[in-house]
């Protein structure tokens, strides 16, 4: 089956405003429940790869985080975002390649946090896991909404257009 979707706004009547704020608080809920899938899906093969099979903490973290992200924009592209008329039906292809960029320094920052928090603070490997991804899980949702899944909208802030000449005279 292929990731591509259909824009669900246009099916749903019903569908949140995109930006409203309980679009947003929606949202956001949704985009835990996606993260507590990927949570599960990194947790399990973290343990699998580092403590049963014994492999390099950072290599066994990478390779979960990865499985992890996959997970995460398959169900984020189909749910979360699915409301969003993304950028003129950008290709799915684009919408995974801006996801990787916005996760990956969510994912190098969760390493650094991860074994500092092991090696240097006595954490064990898993809980100190659990807390590097909840810590990063702000920047991902932020960054997924503005750029991810954009709504055609710009990024950058709203400027009001500034007059050429200065203030009209009577």
């Amino acid at each position: 089956m292929s990731p591509v979707r259909e824009p669900l706004a246009a099916s749903r009547p019903d569908a949140d405003p995109p930006g409203g704020p309980l679009d947003l608080g929606k949202r956001y809920l949704l985009f835990c429940a996606v993260g507590g899938s990927g949570l599960l899906v990194d947790m399990v093969l973290f343990h699998l790869l580092h403590t049963r099979a014994g492999w390099p903490l950072e290599v066994s973290k990478l390779l979960a985080a990865e499985t992890a992200l996959l997970n995460n924009f398959l169900w984020n592209d189909r749910w979360t975002f699915g409301h969003r008329p993304v950028e003129s039906h950008a290709p799915w292809q684009r919408r995974l390649f801006r996801f990787h960029v916005i996760c990956l320094s969510g994912i190098a920052l969760a390493t650094v946090l991860l074994a500092v928090m092991h090696r240097m603070g006595g954490l064990r490997a898993e809980v100190a896991n659990f807390v590097a991804i909840v810590l990063v899980s702000g920047w991902n949702f932020g960054w997924s909404r503005r750029w991810g899944w954009a709504s055609g909208r710009s990024v950058g802030p709203a400027t009001p257009p500034r007059p050429a000449d200065g203030p009209a005279r009577p």
